[in-house]
């Protein structure tokens, strides 16, 4: 027998293994096996039995099958394959970031002293002598990858090869363990038949009468029960009164999070009653239904998707619940939690520990989970019989990954529904303007929710010209005078107050007014971000991280100024102007470890919290019927991004942000501050007007030819060296119009090659290309024959279908 394996390495090939006889019993696809690759042993996939014979006597055979169950099955394989090719992105590589991580094993060539180090050449070089040096403090021996992490270079090989061949080091491959294995815990029990004649003393007799009473339990509630020691266990073992055993547990995320009441015997009201009815409609079809459910803030959106998860539960299916953030996860698990058993509810997101995901992944395969709540990567998990997906807030740009593998897990949701005869729903108060041209042209089934629950009013918002507004001093306020007077109401109203900036950090920039200097990253081409409490200025591409300076590297000055605002300055002018207001920031610097963005929003949700300022993981999702008063501290800097999508984020950021106010019996208000108060976003905003922004936008976006009018394929180029990056880049951007025209008749058009917006992140100079046109099959042909010379002239390219970040 022969087995086709997928092996996570940056080429489309995958390979043929045979299968010893022992192991053939084992074999289906999605179980992972060990497997030699070269000189190394690594993991892989197995994505096909072969029955037909292979002639060919030099294919190796499979070394382990390390799992008693596959992690996939063949319906999963079909759709990890359509997302390779469409995405251009290897197989080995699309597994090895859609399954759970930690659980590879691989060998790596590990370095000790040799038999020689005592007569070793005095004349060795200085790189020499410095491996030398480091392996002799590892007497087990030093992995090759922490060597060329230690000495902080990659070339070492020639050096290597030197000391080996004098017998000064010696070379081995060695298997590393996996960071995730299963976890066991020891149960004990009694044996079926107690051998008769046994002499039992006091204590063995009671140990024996709480396992008849109780039956099997773990060793540690055994001895929560009785205090006993290990001997008195090991002496019932031999003697056969009782056997001790290992049973593999499963690890979770934890307990199910308490934010908010939530009531169970919600009545729905006739809007959201059509809504669901029509939902219904799409699942008995048993047919793909895509749909997208437009609600305004408020209008009842989850409660409408738990009664549709009900339904799939009712007919044995499953679902998956995706939401943009992990922040977001905490309140809709209470939610959820409340609603449905424990027991059928997994959580997948990078904030949980592989031991979890990796768990909880067995758990869902196995079909003892039918609901899974999470982030983006949650939309892969193998549930059963899957019958509804639920991709809220579906405007969201958190859904696309930026890295490796560069998808968008709304789109893979409508693609993965497509396949498995599913219904999709994709809901928002702010669809994205390509999901509402295709409910406008029929694709999808519009639903839609025009009026909050209970008929409370939206917010009404106020417009603040900072073009107009003054400091004592003559400046432009970080917080205009409408803003301060409306919190300090909201205080004594006993309400609460949301500050929103997408901005972290204290200031933006720091410089020297003298000569002009700006404290930037030496890794990157932006400006550092000064972090006053820890008197920090940070990248936040690289995380390059120096101490404030108290002097200009440049002229020697000492007048450092600073210009700019993030979530750190506005905490600092909030508690000077509410000394006595109980304020929290939540943003990615105090969200740093788990449980973090639960324990601020438990807070808001006491009512522990007055004001909470924070970036964009506040806007989103959040019912805090305590907030009436949301400030927008700065509504213009998504306007000013060089992106097509600029206008359409920053219309859903207000609207989304604004409708966090006034959630519950109190009407809500609303205060943006912008320099651009005529902009037609900023209008729109005011008025929660979606269908005027529509209109607005969507001929902008037929005159300049982008999506939804167009497909688009990003190439990102970087390169060490900026002279030699820009002269390989030139030459295929020569080579993309020349595929273009010879393979499209010119239908393709190629936009760039030009300096990304971001032109050096990591020590790395950067470029890009953009591949246009109506169809997405000829551009996916020229970005697969330019991606064919990748790595050459120290190029590094990265493909994005369908990009979202263009800097």
């Amino acid at each position: 027998m022969f087995v086709r394996v997928a092996i996570a390495i940056p080429t489309p090939k995958t390979f043929t293994y045979a299968v010893p006889e022992t192991s053939v019993p084992a074999v289906v696809v999605g179980k992972r096996v060990l497997v030699p690759f070269g000189k190394r042993r690594v993991t892989g996939f197995i994505l096909e039995v072969l029955t037909l014979t292979v002639c060919d006597q030099t294919v190796k055979e499979i070394l382990d099958l390390p799992d008693p169950e596959p992690l996939f099955g063949p319906e999963d394989l079909v759709f990890y394959e359509w997302i390779s090719r469409y995405y251009l992105h290897p197989l080995g590589k699309v597994l090895g970031e859609i399954l759970p991580g930690g659980i590879s094993v691989k060998s790596d060539r590990w370095l000790c002293l040799g038999e020689s180090t005592g007569k070793a050449d005095p004349h060795l070089s200085s790189g020499q002598k410095e491996i030398l040096e480091l392996v002799s403090r590892f007497p087990e021996g030093i992995p090759l990858s922490r060597l060329r992490r230690t000495l902080g270079k990659n070339d070492v090989y020639e050096d290597l090869r030197f000391l080996e061949t004098a017998g000064l080091v010696v070379t081995e491959e060695r298997l590393n363990r996996p960071h995730v294995r299963p976890k066991k815990e020891k149960w004990v029990g009694l044996t079926e038949e107690i051998p008769p004649g046994i002499h039992l003393t006091a204590r063995h007799s009671t140990l024996v009468g709480i396992l008849k009473e109780h039956g099997e339990m773990t060793v540690g509630n055994l001895r929560e029960i009785f205090n006993y020691n290990a001997a008195s266990l090991r002496t019932l073992g031999k003697k056969g009164v009782l056997h001790l055993y290992e049973k593999e547990i499963s690890r979770g995320p934890g307990p199910m999070p308490t934010i908010g009441s939530h009531e169970n015997g919600i009545t729905l009201n006739e809007a959201q009653a059509v809504v669901l009815d029509e939902i219904r409609e799409c699942l008995t079809s048993s047919r793909f239904s895509p749909c997208l459910l437009h609600g305004v803030t408020g209008s009842g959106k989850t409660e409408v998707y738990l009664r549709a998860i009900a339904e799939v539960l009712r007919s044995d299916g499953g679902a998956i619940y995706l939401v943009p953030e992990i922040a977001l996860t905490a309140q809709l698990l209470s939610r959820i939690g409340n609603r449905f058993p424990e027991r059928e509810i997994a959580v997948l997101h990078s904030g949980i520990s592989q031991g979890a995901r990796y768990d909880q992944w067995k758990r869902i395969r196995r079909g003892e989970v039918r609901v899974v709540v999470g982030a983006r990567s949650a939309l892969f998990a193998p549930v059963r019989n899957l019958r509804l997906i639920v991709v809220d807030e579906e405007h969201d740009s958190s859904y696309k990954q930026d890295d490796r593998l560069r998808y968008n897990a709304r789109d893979l949701a409508l693609v993965r529904g497509r396949f498995l005869q599913a219904t999709v729903i994709l809901g928002s108060a702010t669809p994205a303007v390509q999901s509402y041209f295709h409910a406008d042209e029929g694709r999808y089934r519009y639903l839609t929710l025009p009026a909050r629950i209970d008929d409370r009013p939206l917010p009404q918002v106020e417009v603040v010209d900072l073009r107009t507004e003054r400091d004592e001093r003559g400046l432009t306020p970080l917080l205009s005078r409408t803003l301060i007077e409306a919190i300090r109401k909201t205080l004594a109203d006993g309400q609460q107050t949301l500050l929103f900036l997408n901005r972290r950090g204290f200031h933006t920039y720091l410089f020297c007014p003298d000569c002009g200097h700006v404290f930037s990253c030496p890794n990157c081409d932006i400006s550092l971000t000064h972090h006053a409490s820890e008197g920090i200025m940070k990248c936040h591409h690289c995380d390059f991280t120096a101490k404030t300076a108290a002097l200009c590297p440049s002229c020697k000055g000492s007048r450092i100024r600073s210009l700019g605002a993030g979530t750190e300055r506005v905490e600092e002018e909030a508690r000077k102007l509410f000394p006595t207001a109980r304020i929290a920031r939540m943003d990615s610097d105090t969200t740093t470890r788990q449980g973090d963005s639960e324990k601020i929003l438990s807070g808001l949700d006491r009512g522990e919290i007055d004001i909470l300022i924070g970036t964009q993981m506040i806007t989103k999702g959040h019912d805090f019927p305590a907030i009436t008063l949301v400030g927008v501290v700065a509504a213009d800097a998504s306007l000013n991004i060089p992106d097509f999508r600029g206008a359409e984020r920053t219309f859903q950021i207000l609207t989304q942000v604004s409708g966090r106010g006034g959630r519950g019996d109190q009407p809500g208000r609303v205060v943006i501050q912008t320099f651009n108060p005529g902009h037609y976003i900023i209008r729109r905003a005011q008025e929660h007007d979606f269908a005027g922004f529509y209109s607005d936008e969507l001929p902008l976006r037929r005159q300049l030819a982008y999506p939804p009018f167009s497909r688009l394929i990003g190439l990102h180029f970087s390169s060490l060296k900026k002279d030699e990056g820009k002269r390989a880049v030139a030459k295929i951007g020569a080579q993309a119009r020349e595929m273009a025209r010879i393979m499209t008749g010119g239908k393709t058009e190629v936009i760039g090659p030009a300096e990304s917006p971001l032109s050096r992140i990591r020590g790395r100079h950067r470029w890009q290309l953009l591949l246009r046109g109506k169809e997405s099959r000829p551009l996916h042909l020229i970005a697969q024959k330019l991606m064919e010379g990748a790595g050459r002239d120290g190029l590094e390219i990265q493909v994005d279908v369908d990009p979202v970040n263009f800097m």
